[in-house]
């Protein structure tokens, strides 16, 4: 949970020393790393049950009485979980979030953002001098064979959040009957799209080690008479034509200008006239709110160095769009994830 200080702490942190608020910074980074550890060692699994004490947790998880003990207390004082007569439980909320089997559950998500934070951050002061990432992600996951699942995870993590709010607002044309996600990867949103649509079937294209996980999320939720895969690299294979719906959900802030405008190009090609394009990306300039302006930034410098890219605002969406055919662009923001936001447009010919 975010560490938030009461009125005296935040008067003294953050208006007179000013200084001193870095620190909560610091204590964010220990407490993200102490919740990826509990992650890993199936604290919150553990804990789903009946409430149990510190020797307990220790001897289920397999770990050192000890140990588990400061975590728990660690874990108790950030609000993961609950302490009532020496015996901890999980809140409401890492049930919620944290727990396996939770329908919105982010735990198959956290090594991905450990690694992107922990690891890939590593090499952030030598992509800044160079001026291009050190590693670039690709390479990265490319290293060991589980990464490209760990990336995927972690985007369907992501997902779960916030599918039901796009499927929700982005209006799909009434004769469509075909819809292409780019890159689709974990296929999550083709997936609740079609359950939306009835009428509606969709192809996940993407790299053969992506779309191991797609397969699996067609098959746990039932949906392979009705979303397939298309194994191919979109830079160099055909995207195939006749859809009425497009899917480009973060993309774009992995290329820099010129290649975004040759993607968009390739999609539109995709598209029948008078096709959708849906464009999901953390976009930059008209944030809503303090938290979404720190997201875009953050992760502006994250995809710099990881990528040699960046976020992107509204305006430079729209200008590739415009340039490839696109007309009546519009932007959708969303309330489940503070700095993520739709661009639509529609194929003028």
């Amino acid at each position: 949970m975010p560490i938030e200080p009461n009125l005296f702490e935040r008067l003294i942190l953050l208006k007179l020393n000013k200084g001193p608020g870095l620190i909560l910074d610091f204590l964010g980074a220990q407490a993200f790393r102490a919740v990826c550890v509990a992650v890993r060692l199936g604290v919150f699994e553990t804990l789903s049950g009946a409430p149990l004490t510190a020797a307990q947790t220790a001897h289920q998880i397999k770990a050192n009485e000890r140990g588990t003990a400061l975590l728990l207390e660690a874990l108790e004082a950030l609000g993961y979980i609950k302490k009532k007569n020496g015996r901890y439980v999980n809140t409401p909320l890492t049930a919620k979030w944290l727990l396996r089997n939770s329908p919105t559950s982010l735990a198959c998500g956290i090594p991905f953002l450990e690694s992107m934070v922990f690891d890939r951050w590593e090499h952030l002061e030598e992509s800044i001098r160079r001026g291009k990432p050190a590693l670039y992600g690709y390479d990265w996951a490319d290293q060991q064979p589980d990464r490209w699942r760990i990336y995927e995870e972690g985007m369907i993590a992501v997902a779960r959040m916030v599918a039901d709010e796009v499927v929700a607002k982005v209006k799909l044309p009434p004769t469509g009957r075909l819809l292409l996600d780019v890159g689709g990867g974990h296929g999550l949103y083709s997936i609740r799209f079609c359950r939306r649509y009835p009428g509606l079937s969709a192809t996940v294209f993407d790299l053969p080690q992506a779309l191991e996980v797609t397969r699996e999320t067609i098959a746990a939720e039932g949906m392979g008479d009705r979303v397939a895969v298309q194994e191919g690299d979109f830079w160099i294979d055909d995207l195939s034509a006749g859809y009425d719906v497009a899917l480009v959900f973060n993309i774009v802030h992995a290329n820099l200008p010129d290649k975004n405008t040759e993607l968009l190009r390739k999609v539109a090609g995709a598209l029948n006239r008078g096709g959708l394009i849906v464009i999901m990306e953390q976009i930059t300039a008209k944030v809503s709110s303090s938290t979404a302006r720190v997201l875009t930034r953050l992760q502006a410098l994250n995809y710099f160095n990881n990528l040699e890219a960046q976020t992107y605002s509204f305006d430079d969406i729209n200008g590739w769009l415009t340039k490839v055919g696109f007309t009546n662009q519009r932007a959708l923001s969303l309330r489940k994830i503070p700095g993520f936001g739709l661009v639509l447009g529609t194929k003028a010919n």
